[in-house]
């Protein structure tokens, strides 16, 4: 079983680096209160607090996925284009983490080079703040990547909001960026009344051994090879796949023309989440067909075997997310299989100044003397 963080206040533990030491705080922007240090990301200690902060952000903004503390390990110790010790900060009040961000670059198929920021801040009296002041560092960060790269690529700021976010929506769009794209986190909410379709002549689905996961793993990227967005094809993200700790195959279902991956459902459960919600909701998600057998009504065999594989294990219903402008037509094939909007979320975008050199840069915020609680400077060892 995973263990879950509270969500409780002694769940979140202050952070220290892996070499015993307090992390030193950033300099404090204007209108910060005072009582909140921003910092550098310290490592594994900070994972607990992490934890609890995104999922008392996303119960709030309506997410029916949470985080768990393995499945955040696994990501920030496989990340292929950041390096959470220079490319995360976190946002720290009265010892416990507020929110956090980061940023992380990739090449998107229709030519560019996007650098993506991320940023999750749970509900409080100074969240606009804190948004703000995440928002500041990632940008700045993701400049001085920039300036270290060379490429022919244009270069975007790119930056996400949930439908409920109102306040990161207007600190980015105060910050210039547009919608350019949305998606959906949907539901079907009864698993009752499920199709039977066939599996088109010539494919089989099979059970998975261990020996078909690479093949499954690469047959899934290049198959988002055709999507907006990027494809992550590094052996971080590999690893992140292998060892995924909700990754159950007796749920997949996954269909081969002889030795080839054709296509693939790979569902799951997350039993601490539905515990902790009261829900019981099967994943159906990384749904994929790669080109060669689209159009043949393949997504829909796997997905509506899917859903019964999912209902056989005790669930009431099934999610899934899903890029509202699919080029595939995947929105409709859902839609068309029970499954109904429950959030929304915005992709925004802006083009990037132009990165300048390192040594003509302005420096990253200076760290201050490291505080603790109250009273005089911490001892600094």
């Amino acid at each position: 079983m995973i263990a879950m963080a509270s969500t409780d206040t002694t769940a979140r533990q202050s952070a220290t680096r892996s070499d015993g030491g307090t992390p030193p705080s950033l300099s404090r922007p204007a209108g910060l209160p005072a009582d909140i240090h921003l910092r550098p990301y310290a490592g594994p200690a900070d994972h607990p607090g992490m934890v609890a902060a995104g999922n008392d952000w996303r119960l709030a903004m309506g997410y029916i996925e949470l985080v768990t503390l393995e499945a955040l390990a696994v990501q920030y110790a496989n990340m292929a284009a950041c390096d959470p010790f220079t490319d995360c900060f976190v946002a720290e009040r009265d010892g416990s983490i507020a929110g956090y961000a980061r940023v992380e670059w990739s090449d998107s198929r229709d030519g560019d080079r996007t650098y993506g920021t991320i940023l999750i801040v749970p509900p409080c009296d100074a969240r606009e703040a804190i948004v703000d002041a995440l928002f500041d560092l990632v940008e700045t960060r993701a400049l001085r990547i920039a300036a270290t790269q060379v490429t022919d690529r244009p270069r975007v700021l790119d930056a996400f909001a949930p439908g409920a976010d109102a306040v990161l929506a207007a600190a980015a769009s105060t910050r210039g960026y547009v919608a350019v794209r949305h998606g959906y986190e949907m539901v079907r909410p009864d698993l009752d009344a499920i199709p039977r379709v066939a599996v088109p002549a010539g494919l089989e689905i099979r059970p998975v051994r261990p020996e078909h996961l690479r093949a499954i793993w690469e047959a899934d990227v290049e198959a988002f090879r055709d999507h907006w967005g990027a494809s992550d094809d590094s052996e971080a993200a590999w690893e992140r796949f292998r060892l995924d700790p909700l990754a159950d195959p007796s749920l997949w279902r996954v269909a081969w023309d002889g030795d080839a991956v054709a296509g693939q459902v790979r569902s799951f459960i997350d039993a601490e989440v539905n515990a902790r919600t009261g829900r019981l909701t099967g994943w159906t998600e990384s749904i994929s067909v790669r080109r060669p057998w689209r159009r043949r009504g393949l997504a829909r065999a796997l997905l509506a075997d899917s859903l019964r594989a999912v209902r056989d294990r005790g669930m009431r219903e099934a999610a899934l997310n899903v890029d509202a402008g699919n080029e595939t037509g995947a929105l409709a094939l859902y839609e068309s299989l029970g499954f109904v909007v429950h959030r929304t979320e915005t992709i925004l975008q802006r083009p990037m100044p132009e990165p300048v050199s390192e040594s003509a840069q302005a420096p990253m915020p200076a760290p201050e003397t490291p505080r603790g609680p109250s009273g005089p400077p911490a001892d600094p060892r």
